[in-house]
């Protein structure tokens, strides 16, 4: 008896459907894209705009991203996958509005606007210096060159009349003749005059630099501060020049301390007096003691107005 054959039976199963594929960052990118164009667009219409600004608020995209991930993962029948080519473009829309806003700036350094800005500055504040210190005569004749620098620091593209504001920098820059002090106190009083010159014609100076005069040769002191309007204020004429620098020259050379400089004046005046002595002795040249008293002698008669260095002075 023939088998009867029977075919096994076919389960019926239900085939899942595909996932649907969900770009990453394509979202931030059409919302960068809109962003971007509303931003150079409105440069466009107002100038003044800081598109500097705005790029702090650039991280902002990468929360558009992570909520992007977050919504599409929430999704069972939803595959996540990078739009990479989206992600690089909103890199570039973030370089070219960089690019946009800086253009400006580099519009106004390339141009000279702010030198020539600062230049008009530097020579109102001389101006206007000469002209406050004219109610004092004998202390503007004291000054043999002034001169002011102005540097702007800030980038505020609202500031069309190129004006200084908090953070720029001033700095005075005054030279007083070679006899306008004698002593450090003298040429604080000078420095505190012309501080408050400053302060009465409407000037703050982050930096003054105050100095005497250089000459070129001989035997000279100078006298050097430097120190903002702020920190003399409240502070008397002895407290001021304790902030002067001395300095001490002869013949081009500066020297640390009055007796250094005195040695070497006294070390030339041996050597003259010593060949002249020779010259005329018949190349006999003097002993030590004669050398010294008269090169003590020359010295008191060259510079008497000034104290002889002494070992105790030199302490």
């Amino acid at each position: 008896m023939d088998e009867i054959k029977t075919n096994p039976s076919v389960k019926n199963t239900t085939a899942e459907p595909p996932k649907k594929v969900r770009r990453v960052g394509t979202i931030a990118f059409a919302v960068l894209l809109i962003a971007g164009g509303v931003l150079l667009l409105a440069q466009q219409f107002m100038p003044k705009a800081n598109l500097l600004a705005v790029l702090k608020f650039s991280p902002a995209i990468l929360i558009v991203l992570g909520i992007e991930v977050l919504v599409y993962s929430a999704k069972p029948d939803v595959k996540l996958k990078f739009d990479w080519l989206g992600v690089l473009g909103c890199a570039f829309i973030l370089v070219v509005i960089g690019t946009a806003s800086l253009m400006p700036l580099a519009w106004r350094w390339l141009g000279g606007a702010d030198r020539n800005a600062e230049n008009r500055i530097e020579q109102q504040v001389v101006d206007s210096m000469y002209q406050e210190l004219s109610a004092d005569p004998e202390l503007k004749a004291k000054i043999t060159s002034m001169y002011a620098s102005a540097s702007f620091n800030h980038t505020d593209m609202e500031n069309v009349d190129y004006t200084l504001e908090p953070g720029d920098t001033l700095m005075l820059h005054l030279n007083f003749c070679q006899d306008s002090a004698g002593n450090e106190l003298e040429f604080a009083a000078n420095c505190a005059a012309i501080v408050k010159a400053a302060r009465d014609a409407g000037w703050n100076f982050t930096t003054m630099n105050f100095a005497t005069e250089e000459d070129t040769g001989g035997v000279y002191d100078t006298y050097r501060a430097e120190f903002s309007a702020a920190f003399a204020d409240g502070l008397t004429t002895e407290q001021l020049a304790k902030r002067v620098q001395k300095g001490y020259y002869y013949n081009y050379s500066q020297y640390d301390t009055k007796a250094d400089r005195d040695n070497a004046i006294k070390y030339d005046l041996r050597d003259k007096i010593a060949e002249r002595y020779a010259d005329e002795h018949d190349g006999t040249y003097p002993d030590e003691n004669y050398l010294t008293e008269e090169t003590d002698r020359q010295f008191a008669v060259l510079y008497g107005s000034a104290e002889i260095a002494t070992p105790e002075s030199a302490a």
